[in-house]
């Protein structure tokens, strides 16, 4: 994926930029759920500000002094004051917990929603880019990557609530102390200044450093795991581990940093917050002089800063934390724009003639630096007809079975065959890890047991399926590893018989089978009436194929297959395009 520029994504942020990257990635409808949950949370905060209003009114009663106000929503007694106390302390706690459920469930949404996204728009990639990109890095950004960056949103709708409900709160002490007011005012931005200037640069350079720790860390794991036999072969466990080692502590130093950074302004925030309100009510105590009313203005300044004080400091641990967690929006949008931009265009359908199961006219392909492996290619195939396409390796066999197969698309010419009706076995088989039964299905339900069977007898594996004690349902392991590598072609095999159609492509497909079996397996295939394009190494494979071709300098030229003269002519009609 395209690397993003640290400062240049810093002077964004100054200018508001973060902020509406991080909208840009939401539709319409999250932004709306977002904004109500945003208002939820502060409704919340309110509720503490009228029950701090509530226990004010109510220890004024209990002292025998009278409100000041005649309104009709304001208690005359003692017992009234204390049941709406009651009712909006309970109300306090429902909407507590109602707001709070919310809020998880849709940012379990959005996490959700940005996997299947990076996951559409990694599937649709060219398949040139796509191949350039470690697997294992997609794979953890799809899944944890997706999970930080959607609880950045989270940390957005308390971030502003915290604001907001602070900001009415000092407003409410305006009420009582204007001292009192701008002191906590002035304090909170205080504390803000000093985690803008002094953590917050520190704090995204070390989360930038983590996402590249851990990135590293997930690729030299999945090496280590994919290379097991050679591992154990030459016995170099130790340069691996070492590896690991080496990233997995520079990820512990910057998570450490990216952890421990916020706490410093969240500590600081504490302590200061709880001796500047000890501070503030001495001052209006003594500015007011008055005692009888000193137990009813305790409580309040008791219950708002029940919610306050903790506020402020959740407000500088956030503000920390989002900084953090920013980094994993980034790299979403920008995986997303890399696939917007370099997404794989649908091909129009073009449909071969009447008779014919794929026609290539002056077919040419290029990979992205430019080097033609394809040049001028001009192919027919008839119904049931095999062809062999051999030669060595890099000449561009696969290539061409990718144009077919609508993997790639050509530089120029086009290529004419009912993609829906192709059925491709690569030259490495990719098996689930789960059961035969779903490899064979591979997506595709609705498909008896009898037609799965039919389908292994074809490729001369449903004997060693019948003799697995579970069956069908035997497991095959991580990619196949239970299996050998002739049981997982010819499983890949029977899927792709399972999955009907006229064009069956086979790239090295039989490579890892002995000469008999492939024999057996190969006259199924054509007995099957399909039409076969067969790639392969192997002499005697040639003898299959009712023609035979070779690549040459980009170019493919046909040969007398003279390994077979007894196949029947070709008719001249397939040999034009």
């Amino acid at each position: 994926m395209i690397p993003i520029d640290s400062t240049e994504v810093e002077d964004t942020a100054r200018a508001g930029g973060s902020l509406r990257l991080a909208l840009g990635l939401l539709g319409n409808r999250q932004r709306l759920i977002l904004v109500l949950l945003t208002l939820g949370r502060i409704a919340v905060g309110f509720c503490d500000l009228l029950v701090a209003a509530a226990m004010y009114l109510l220890f004024l009663l209990l002292q025998g002094r009278s409100t000041g106000h005649q309104h009709w929503w304001i208690p005359k007694n003692v017992l009234s004051a204390a049941v709406i106390t009651t009712v909006l302390v309970a109300l306090r706690g429902l909407m507590d917990l109602l707001s709070a459920r919310s809020t998880f469930r849709q940012i379990q949404n959005l996490h959700t929603a940005f996997l299947l996204r990076l996951t559409e728009g990694y599937s649709r990639l060219q398949w040139g880019r796509f191949v350039e990109c470690n697997r294992s890095e997609l794979s953890g950004r799809a899944l944890q990557t997706t999970r930080e960056a959607a609880t950045f949103y989270h940390r957005c709708i308390e971030m502003t609530a915290n604001v907001v409900i602070v900001a009415v709160m000092i407003a409410a002490l305006v009420h009582q102390s204007l001292a009192a007011a701008f002191a906590l005012s002035f304090a909170v931005a205080a504390f803000y200044a000093g985690h803008r200037f002094l953590i917050r640069r520190k704090l995204q350079e070390a989360a930038s450093s983590r996402e590249t720790s851990l990135r590293m860390l997930q690729r030299y794991l999945a090496d280590m795991l994919s290379s097991g036999q050679e591992i154990r072969t030459y016995r170099n466990q130790a340069f691996f581990q070492e590896r690991i080692r080496r990233q997995a502590e520079r990820a512990a130093v910057n998570t450490l940093h990216v952890v421990f950074l916020p706490q410093i302004g969240r500590i600081v925030a504490d302590q200061g917050a709880v001796l500047l309100f000890l501070f503030i009510v001495i001052v209006v105590e003594l500015r007011q002089g008055d005692l009888t009313g000193l137990l009813a203005l305790l409580v309040f300044y008791f219950v708002l800063s029940r919610r306050l004080l903790p506020l402020i400091s959740q407000i500088l641990l956030l503000a920390g934390e989002m900084d953090g967690s920013y980094e994993n929006v980034k790299i979403i949008d920008s995986d997303l724009n890399e696939c917007r931009i370099h997404s794989e265009l649908t091909p129009p359908s073009l449909l071969p003639d009447a008779g014919i199961v794929m026609q290539m006219i002056d077919v040419g392909f290029s990979f992205r630096d430019g080097i033609t492996i394809l040049r001028n290619v001009n192919l027919c195939m008839e119904e049931g007809e095999t062809i062999v396409l051999h030669g060595p390796s890099g000449i561009g066999k696969s290539s061409l079975l990718n144009l077919i197969a609508g993997v790639s698309q050509p530089s120029t010419g086009v290529v004419r065959v009912d993609r829906g009706s192709i059925a491709y076995v690569p030259q490495e088989i990719p098996l689930l890890d789960d059961s035969i039964r779903n490899n064979l299905l591979f997506g595709s339900p609705g498909r008896s047991d009898e037609e799965l069977i039919k389908a292994l007898e074809a490729t001369k594996l449903d004997e060693f399926v019948s003799a697995q004690p579970h069956g069908l349902d035997t497991a095959v392991g991580d990619n196949g590893a239970l299996f050998s590598g002739g049981e997982r072609q010819r499983l890949g095999l029977a899927r792709a018989i399972l999955r009907g159609g006229r064009l069956l492509l086979l790239d090295e497909a039989t490579s890892a089978l002995d000469e008999e079996t492939q024999r057996q397996v190969l006259d199924n295939l054509s007995a099957s009436g399909k039409a076969i394009l067969l790639v392969t190494h192997r002499v005697h494979a040639h003898t299959f194929g009712h023609r035979l071709f070779r690549i040459e300098q980009g170019s493919l030229i046909e040969e007398l297959n003279r390994e077979l003269p007894t196949k029947e002519p070709v008719s001249p009609r397939s040999l034009l395009c």
